[in-house]
């Protein structure tokens, strides 16, 4: 209810309707209370002059009755006051202001006390709530011989107050009513272009139309003056929505090509690094190659050498062949560790059985090397992979193991390698102290970038999973046509337990 009485929700037509009804209300009130107060001002004096004539006439012809002592006379002279209706009761008192004759209109009468005039007053008057009071000395000879005591009620004067209301009543509806047709009539010259412009401001914040414009009213008053303005405003407005949408254009044509481009790099970059990743796979296995097939079989020979000179060398003396000794034993810890760095550059067995074996010889190679138990579940599966998966799988699972040994400090890890139609699925998992960073944003290093790398190449998704329980590394490879290598493998198993 409390919206009703919102004047500044209301709409200009009815603020201005209402703002000419209650100044001409107020107007039309001022008027009518200063006429009003006038005529009770003027009705006021009129009652006090016309009881204190009445009050002089009695005064006058109750003399000779006061100086001869004759009552009735004077109660006589006071009937005639039955002709004034209003006055209700008179009294006449002698020089000692005991009562001498009375009047009551309605026969009632019962003498008042006589009120105390100042030595110097001959006359006064007072107000009540609903009657007049009218006290006037009688003289003889410059002596007061007594005093006339009138009492009126007002009721003319509420009467004339009632009269006067319904005269104010009608004038004020019937001015109101003017007022209300005329306002009604010229409001619409103030309203109608405020309200146009009220509604041309909302088609443009609701349909973003800039060329759209404000009707003129022809007038040159302050609300033309607020449409031009208006209007100059929707037109810079569209002409910088204008530069605003070409800069726009521009911009999307620049992000458009810049995005190609980035695209094309991008493609490009991708084409390289995967070449340089199979680059490093195909050197490494040269490397590798080259290691066991050249240095291995030198290093074999050298051996094969030393352990024939080291029969000879018992002729030669204790100090030669101490020396034989140490030195095949040298040549057969070189050899070793030729095969080793050879093996882990690239596993023969990875190119010749395939994944499991090659994974198993490294699992246990690993344990070996770190004492970190490596727990390797396989899901047996028919099959071989292709080269790139197989080579992909084994160099996440050896960059894995190496950061678990060099920053985890697990005491044991776990590699879940999982098979299905359309995938390969393969996690990492230890029990170390895992990343601090907050949400997983892991700081990847060569490694993990590598491995990231791999995985994208091949189509794949890779994720790392790090809390205080520990890290998973996870890759997922999707499986296409050719990915087999069943045809090599015969009837050898991919995964078997």
């Amino acid at each position: 209810m409390s919206s009703l009485f919102k004047f500044g929700d209301y709409s200009i037509a009815k603020k201005l309707t209402a703002m000419n009804l209650l100044v001409s209300a107020a107007a039309l009130l001022l008027a009518c209370m200063a006429f009003l107060s006038y005529d009770l001002y003027t009705f006021r004096v009129n009652i006090v002059r016309n009881l204190s004539i009445q009050s002089e006439i009695i005064g006058a012809n109750t003399i000779s009755a006061l100086v001869f002592n004759d009552p009735q006379s004077a109660e006589n002279t006071l009937a005639a006051l039955k002709a004034s209706p209003h006055i209700f009761y008179a009294e006449i008192y002698d020089s000692e202001d005991h009562p001498f004759a009375g009047y009551g209109r309605d026969h009632g009468r019962k003498a008042l006390p006589l009120p105390q005039l100042a030595e110097s007053q001959e006359r006064a008057h007072w107000f009540d709530r609903d009657q007049v009071s009218v006290i006037h000395s009688i003289l003889f000879q410059n002596k007061r011989i007594g005093t006339v005591f009138i009492q009126s009620d007002l009721k003319s004067m509420t009467t004339r107050l009632k009269s006067y209301a319904l005269i104010i009543l009608g004038i004020l509806s019937g001015s109101l009513l003017a007022a209300l047709m005329v306002s009604h009539k010229f409001q619409k010259i103030i309203s109608d272009p405020v309200m146009s412009l009220a509604e041309t401001a909302r088609i443009v914040s609701r349909e973003k139309n800039y060329s759209v414009r404000a009707a003129a009213t022809g007038n040159h008053d302050e609300v033309s003056t607020l449409i031009e303005a208006f209007n100059g405003m929707l037109v810079q407005i569209q002409e910088r929505d204008k530069a605003l949408q070409r800069a726009h254009d521009e911009l999307e044509g620049r992000i458009e090509k810049r995005t190609a481009e980035l695209g094309i790099a991008q493609e490009n970059l991708r084409a390289l690094s995967g070449r340089l990743l199979r680059m490093r796979d195909d050197e490494r296995r040269h490397i590798a190659r080259e290691l066991h097939d050249g240095s291995g079989q030198v290093l074999a020979a050298l051996t094969m050498n030393l352990s024939i000179m080291q029969g000879e060398a018992e002729k030669w003396g204790p100090k030669a062949l101490k020396l034989v000794n140490d030195s095949l034993e040298l040549a057969r810890t070189i050899l070793k560790d030729l095969r080793t760095m050879s093996y882990l550059l690239h596993p023969p067995l990875l190119d010749e059985i395939g994944l499991e074996s090659a994974l198993r010889w490294f699992v246990h190679g690993f344990s070996e090397r770190s004492g970190i138990p490596v727990d390797l579940q396989l899901v047996p599966e028919a099959g071989r992979l292709s080269r790139e998966l197989e080579t992909a799988i084994f160099r996440i699972v050896q960059e894995s193991l190496t950061n678990i040994h060099r920053h985890s400090g697990s005491l044991k890890a776990a590699i879940q390698i999982t098979r299905d139609p359309k995938q390969v699925r393969l996690e990492i998992s230890d029990k170390g102290s895992g990343f601090s960073q907050p949400d997983n944003q892991v700081k990847t290093g060569v490694g993990i970038q590598g491995m990231r790398e791999r995985v994208r190449q091949l189509g794949g998704e890779f994720e790392i999973r790090s809390d205080i329980k520990g890290t998973a590394v996870i890759a997922v490879l999707p499986l296409q046509q050719g990915d087999s290598q069943d045809e090599v493998a015969g009837s050898n198993p991919l995964f078997r337990q």
